[in-house]
């Protein structure tokens, strides 16, 4: 359920952009500002815990979703492009995201919540992996030895043993696998199709797998409390995606990739204080390994960027 888009997914970059003296800073803040609220978001869903199954929660959270976004693109005045839902490539992101949303609702129902969020953060490693096995893209020895260090790190998160690994680990990073191949679609999805669109499309689809899972699981009766816990993480959700279009408008994302890296935190704060989550001394050296071969390969893609740039201007005369 959560959302990472690349600027392909946006119609217009500058339309409706604040002005600011330093976008990207303001950027890194709408970044800061997302992934607190997936955390929250999460944290009601983990609030839920085994109350609820999991398939329900999923359709529930979706249906909210989708609903808060409807009303989103129609103050936005894009319902009309709402047909675009059914462009191949945004079907195909959907499918890998509610694919990633059922693995990981699940692990997060049984995991520690910072030890989830930090495995997650793991992604744009994959998608370099995932490039280099797949598409025959190239990568230099310093972006293969971030994406060994990544995956060094999410083992000392996830502590892999016969004696204490269990399903849900292997949800976690199965998560992560696809969220890297949904993220490369992303890239391919037409830039007319507008970011919020594409929202919609993954809340619509989330919402109509988790039902027909549902009704093979069976449904139960949602009590009030329940109920309180659902709005409140599909209004994060939504609030997600308002403040990832800002991100993405204002700024690169290489340069507000440093500000994502928040989310652990917050999840490190949320496990402590909701759940009594302390996580081991072990696992904080697996969160640094993630974030510091993270913030590494953004740093590479921000500088190829650029030489890249520096290659395609005219020469000076």
């Amino acid at each position: 359920m959560r959302a990472t888009f690349s600027p392909d997914g946006i119609r217009d970059k500058t339309a409706g952009m604040p002005s600011s003296r330093n976008p990207t800073l303001r950027a890194g803040l709408y970044m800061v500002i997302t992934t607190a609220c997936f955390v929250a978001g999460d944290t009601c869903i983990k609030l839920i815990g085994t109350s609820l199954p999991v398939a329900q929660v999923i359709c529930l959270i979706g249906l909210i979703s989708s609903l808060f976004l409807l009303m989103v693109c129609g103050q936005q005045g894009i319902l009309k492009d709402v047909p675009l839902i059914l462009t191949r490539t945004v079907l195909l992101r959907s499918l890998f995201d509610t694919m990633a949303s059922f693995m990981f609702v699940s692990a997060l129902m049984h995991m520690p919540l910072a030890n989830l969020s930090s495995v997650m953060q793991s992604v744009p490693l994959v998608v370099v992996a995932v490039g280099v096995i797949f598409l025959g893209e190239k990568a230099g020895l310093s972006r293969i030895a971030a994406v060994i260090a990544g995956f060094a790190g999410v083992l000392l998160i996830v502590k892999p043993s016969p004696q204490t690994i269990t399903i849900y680990e292997f949800f976690a990073v199965g998560a992560v696998i696809v969220v890297a191949f949904r993220d490369l679609v992303t890239k391919r999805i037409p830039a007319h199709v507008p970011l919020l669109v594409i929202a919609l499309a993954n809340a619509v689809f989330i919402s109509v797998s988790g039902f027909g899972v549902g009704l093979a699981q069976g449904l139960k009766t949602v009590e009030d409390w329940q109920w309180s816990l659902l709005l409140g993480a599909g209004f994060f959700v939504t609030i997600s995606y308002f403040f990832i279009v800002a991100t993405v408008r204002l700024g690169d994302l290489s340069a507000t990739a440093p500000f994502r890296y928040s989310e652990v935190v917050f999840a490190i704060i949320a496990g402590i204080l909701v759940f009594g989550e302390y996580p081991d001394a072990i696992s904080y050296v697996g969160m640094a390994l993630v974030i510091g071969a993270g913030l590494f390969a953004a740093h590479r893609e921000a500088a190829q960027s650029r030489d890249a740039e520096a290659e395609l201007m005219p020469p000076a005369f």
